[in-house]
């Protein structure tokens, strides 16, 4: 691998760098060049696990947020600000990292190619894998730049100056071989050490079908993945994405992390954590999320008599509470009013003006409310705080839970959208659907509406509110407005949030400002009026904002370029073969 051995991190030991279900065995050795260095099994593994680090499996997501789902207070990234241009620093970077991974594995593959040491099975299952990461990378290029310079053999230095771009269908019809190669020669599950999967070929062969359009693979691969028996539904929804939880039969394929070799979450947690937990309340989910979730008659927002704008999480979908941290009255009965709060890692949260008070519930005592704005200025400008996958381990701003890159309720989605696209509507896209919403409702002791419609409009706006509630936070929106054509429509205005209140830290001042004007004293808190929900899912509160009722935190913007992210210009100032994606 010439520049591509590193040392170990940690010394002598294992390392976790990265696989499909359970841990890997990384003892790696002194660097050497590639000349000196395959000369056993050992050596050959060490450099397929290379292939996992996790700046290889980027998120698409940032610190500002892409999506409607969330945001960083007032804050815009380039993406949803419409500025993005050939020197975008994420595009870079991507573009840098993919090739530096397809590069090194090619090297692998080589050496594998030429070998005489290994024997005929361990050649076969480790040129499976190899093929698995590189359709893996390569699916990224193409679906976020479209035709990219494509090769199968390492470059020289002269070649790299001089390649074109591919078309990406070709890379399309190249990235299916290596999945299908991988998913026929990879086994279906490892006893111990675990790496990727023949359920991972196919679940990831899915996605990028999903994503080009290709609605038949998609759905065949889906269906492949399925039929193996291997996955599951984990069955507690709130349970899955905490630290605590690792390599569930729900997970396909993942990247792990272990807090003692400081593998760990690598983004700022504390921008995620209220401020009375010693976080910012800066990376916040968007009303537009809140809005989405239906209510438990299986209706949106703006049709069930069942919602409450000023208890917006009472009636609805159980992973709307599960996901953003509720407040408010919950349920018939519970004797809260609107103002109050839940139990939220041991601490009320509520972010009401009002309440400058909040239990402490582990001492029963009353502590200073930083998550309002009366009292901290900078608590979260909408209200909302993300609850899923955090819990008391966030604490210490160090946490550990499992990147999962694809898991089984992912897998049903694409097979149910893949299915409805195509009109072939049967007893199995009902199914999968509700397996998925089954599992969302155990627990909680409300039935699951169940989808019974066959009619093919109505079918799609379901499975896309589906993967919307399922996936909320997992990095998958932002691929799912860009394939289905929404990101225009749906970032493309005003990101919303709460009115000015005059913020004081001293407990006994009564707030004042628009906030407690327009919509606390009148009875109006938390929203004015329900939203509005679009025939596209996309919520609005345009309403909310010309009566007075709330703010614009930024104007967002998504121009039709920006489908695509353009070339690097690094990459064009080196080669004069690259050309660029139209609109940079």
């Amino acid at each position: 691998m010439k520049n591509y051995i590193y040392k170990t991190i940690f010394g002598i030991g294992f390392l976790l760098l990265g696989y499909s279900c359970t841990e890997l065995d990384l003892v790696q050795e002194d660097a050497a060049s590639s000349g000196s260095w395959y000369q056993n099994k050992d050596q050959f593994r060490q450099s397929l696990n290379e292939g996992y680090r996790e700046v290889f499996w980027p998120e698409d997501q940032s610190a500002a947020g892409w999506t409607d789902d969330w945001q960083r207070r007032d804050a815009l990234d380039d993406i949803k600000a419409g500025t993005v241009s050939s020197e975008y620093g994420t595009a870079s970077t991507n573009w840098s990292n993919m090739y530096k991974a397809i590069t090194r594995i090619l090297v692998v593959i080589e050496k594998l190619e030429t070998q005489d040491i290994l024997t005929a099975d361990d050649t076969k299952l480790f040129k499976a894998e190899a093929n698995f990461l590189r359709a893996s990378y390569w699916s990224y290029l193409i679906s976020h730049y479209g035709d990219v310079p494509f090769y199968e053999e390492e470059l020289t230095v002269d070649e790299s100056f001089e390649i074109g771009r591919t078309n990406k269908d070709e890379i399309l019809q190249r990235i299916y071989a290596y999945y299908d190669d991988a998913a026929l020669n990879l086994p279906v599950s490892y006893g111990g050490l675990k790496y990727a999967t023949k359920g991972a070929a196919y679940a990831m062969k899915a996605r990028i079908a999903l994503y080009m359009g290709d609605n038949a693979t998609a759905a065949e691969a889906a269906e492949d993945c399925m039929d193996l028996g291997e996955y599951e539904l984990y069955p507690n929804f709130e349970e899955l994405f905490v630290s605590s939880t690792k390599n569930t039969k729900e997970t396909i394929f993942h990247i792990p992390r272990n807090a003692d070799l400081n593998e760990i979450r690598n983004d700022n947690v504390r921008d995620y954590l209220p401020r009375n937990h010693g976080g910012w309340g800066a990376r916040n989910p968007t009303w537009e999320l809140l809005a989405s979730f239906e209510c438990i008659d299986g209706l949106p927002v703006d049709e069930s008599p069942l919602f409450d704008p000023q208890n917006p999480f009472k009636n609805r979908d159980p992973r709307c509470s599960m996901t953003i941290v509720p407040f408010g009255s919950l349920e018939d009965g519970d004797g809260l009013s609107p103002s109050d709060g839940s139990n939220f890692i041991g601490l009320e949260y509520t972010p009401n003006p009002t309440k400058k008070e909040v239990i402490d519930f582990a001492s029963n005592s009353l502590i200073k409310n930083n998550d309002t704005q009366s009292v901290a200025a900078f608590a979260s400008f909408n209200g909302l705080a993300w609850k899923k996958g955090v819990d008391e381990d966030w604490k210490d701003y160090l946490t550990d839970p499992d990147l999962i890159v694809i898991r089984y309720a992912d897998v049903l989605l694409m097979y149910a959208e893949a299915k409805i696209e195509l009109n072939q509507i049967d007893a199995s896209v009902l199914g999968a659907l509700n397996e998925v919403r089954d599992r969302a409702y155990a627990n909680s002791g409300i039935p699951n509406p169940a989808v019974t419609t066959t009619d093919q409009d109505e079918l799609r706006r379901k499975v896309r509110s589906e993967r919307r509630a399922e996936l909320a936070f997992e990095g998958r929106r932002y691929m799912d407005l860009i394939r289905w054509r929404l990101a225009e429509k749906a970032l493309t205005g005003t990101s919303y949030g709460m009115l000015n209140v005059a913020t004081d830290g001293n407990v006994t001042v009564p707030p004042t400002g628009p906030l407690m004007d327009n919509v606390v004293n009148p009875g109006l808190w938390f929203w004015g009026m329900t939203p509005e929900i679009g025939e596209d899912g996309l919520p609005d509160f345009s309403a909310l904002l010309n009566a007075g009722l709330c703010r614009s935190l930024n104007t967002i913007n998504f121009p039709e370029r920006q489908y695509l992210w353009p070339i690097p210009a690094s990459e064009r100032l080196l080669n004069s073969n690259l050309t660029q994606n139209s609109g940079y």
